[in-house]
């Protein structure tokens, strides 16, 4: 994540809409295509497509609470909206900041032409994949085939069928697997900040993401689960992520805010937001039930557990995690003759005693008293509650060599193949690939291989004999490893509707949400390409609710 003093990262700044006419506004796209590409060349572009990229969709994963709250990784404390999906109500701009990205790629790309930079060519088609098949996946129907063309005088692109968006990615990856392949130049170390001028790891990417987008659309194309078995079956020539190191992903500086984990000390000085955002009890209790070592690497002990037993009252434990981080817990009883506990500790509101490690419940309204009987109110703080469990101290620096900006893992790609071999698609071990799932994810929180071993020898964790038991394990298993990858752990909820998560906690009386709505600026810029992307959508309305083209 170095900072290059270069013309290219002005263009990440949005246009002010207020300010400009309607083709004032669709021209600008044409100015900064041009300042994209002026006086630079590709490996400095490559290094800001991935570093912007990686920083995306992070922003995704944890910064932004809609998607991590909505997959129940995370509760809020304070302004709960989104622990009831309420953030996918209004128009959501992210097309927008996936488009600016999209001018880079696309200039560099261009560049990438005139040199004969093949490598590159392919490096940055895998970046504009990446970005359109996020557009299309939240969205539905976008615009593509004309998108980026406003110096063709294509002031207002249309919309484009996901299904056609679909097919046309796909090509694009084959072609950037092929480019990367059949290229010659060299792939600068200092500019890679991801694989370090290894080539092949480049073509695995697109072969691994070309695996997640046929699996996405498996349920609608019959002929996706040959595709999948065709990328499998000859790794020379489509070579995917096969090991624990294969990750896509970024460290943090940890010097600036721009370099900086969002939950660490520079960008959250005073750590209300750090405070406000708390493990939910879905993710708490999953790792409680499985022994998964992980558990103490994400979640910090409760300050204050709640205990049944009188002699433990006021007993304290001091716990160091994996990572170092000290912490201390002061057990306190149960005792109902205390007023106060007994009018905020009920049946209903206290749902975890004798446990180290407590979540909020799934839908909690935005509201600390409301955590786990919690009723010290006054000595909490504004957003304190000392009966629920804070995310661990990880997460508050910030850099740390766990800590990354991540966009595809190696283990996500273990897990499609896991569930490609349980429902028949592939030849092979579903077993196998869930395990080594299981495993690669565990090594990249830092899981020692002796614990893991111990981990995978439970009977809890072996995969069932019958199909719908093995697919919901491995959902299972793959949620966990998606952890903060909110954006990729979504799509997958929604396409599997596992792990079913749906009724837990506060949330039987809230429907989940299927899709961003298109920005606002659509209706009023570009209304008629608008309009045809909500009659791709059943019912043909522009809400959270309306299926696109892969749900129908």
């Amino acid at each position: 994540m170095k900072s290059f003093s270069i013309k290219v990262f002005a263009i990440v700044l949005m246009v002010t809409v207020a300010s400009c006419s309607k083709d004032a506004l669709r021209s600008a796209d044409s100015l900064q295509q041009l300042n994209a590409v002026e006086s630079v060349n590709d490996p400095y572009l490559l290094s800001s497509v991935i570093k912007q990229s990686a920083l995306f969709y992070q922003g995704m994963g944890y910064e932004t609470s809609r998607l991590p709250s909505a997959v129940q990784y995370m509760e809020r404390n304070y302004q709960g909206g989104d622990n009831t999906y309420q953030g996918f109500k209004q128009p959501i701009d992210d097309m927008y900041s996936a488009m600016n990205i999209l001018k880079l790629v696309d200039g560099a790309i261009g560049l990438a032409d005139k040199r004969g930079s093949m490598v590159h060519k392919g490096i940055f088609t895998i970046f504009r994949v990446l970005l359109f098949s996020f557009m299309t996946d939240f969205y539905g129907d976008v615009y593509y085939s004309q998108a980026l063309k406003a110096r063709d005088g294509i002031l207002y692109p249309k919309y484009d069928k996901q299904a056609d968006i679909y097919a046309g990615l796909l090509k694009e990856l084959d072609d950037a697997n092929t480019l990367i392949a059949n290229g010659t130049e060299p792939i600068s170390s200092t500019y890679d900040l991801v694989f370090q001028g290894d080539k092949l790891k480049w073509q695995e990417f697109a072969n691994s993401l070309k695996l997640r987008l046929l699996m996405r659309e498996s349920n609608k194309v019959p002929g996706a689960a040959a595709q999948i078995a065709a990328i499998v079956s000859n790794p020379s020539a489509t070579p995917v992520f096969s090991t624990a190191d294969d990750n896509v992903s970024i460290s943090y500086i940890g010097s600036t805010a721009a370099n900086s984990w969002q939950g660490g000390t520079i960008n959250d000085n005073f750590g209300s937001e750090f405070d406000r955002r708390r493990p939910c009890k879905t993710l708490v209790d999953e790792l409680t039930r499985l022994n998964d070592p992980r558990l103490q690497v994400w979640i910090a002990p409760v300050e204050d557990p709640w205990t049944s037993n009188p002699a433990m009252d006021g007993v304290t434990v001091n716990t160091t995690d994996p990572n170092g981080f000290t912490y201390t817990s002061t057990w306190e009883y149960i005792d109902r003759s205390n007023p106060e506990i007994a009018q905020y500790a009920t049946p209903d509101i206290l749902l975890d005693s004798n446990k180290l490690y407590v979540g909020f419940e799934a839908g909690m309204f935005g509201d600390y008293k409301n955590g786990n009987g919690h009723y010290n109110t006054a000595a909490g703080g504004a957003y304190g509650n000392f009966k629920v469990s804070k995310f661990s101290q990880l997460f508050r620096q910030n850099s740390h060599p766990l800590l990354k900006a991540m966009i595809m893992q190696s283990d996500e790609v273990q897990f499609i193949l896991a569930e490609a071999a349980a429902k028949g698609m592939i030849s092979g071990s579903a077993d196998t690939y869930y395990r080594n799932g299981i495993r690669f994810s565990m090594k990249r929180w830092g899981v020692s291989d002796a614990d893991i071993n111990t981990y995978l020898a439970q009977s809890s964790i072996a995969l069932p004999g019958d199909q719908a038991g093995q697919l919901a394990q491995i959902a299972d298993q793959k949620w966990l490893g998606l952890f903060f990858v909110s954006a990729e752990a979504y799509l997958d909820l929604r396409r599997t509707k596992l792990p079913d998560m749906f009724n837990n906690g506060l949330l039987s009386n809230y429907q989940f949400p299927l899709r961003y709505r298109y920005p606002g600026n659509e209706l009023g810029q570009n209304v008629d390409a608008y309009n045809l992307g909500v009659q791709g959508l059943s019912p043909q309305v522009d809400d959270q609710y309306s299926k696109m083209w892969l749900l129908q």
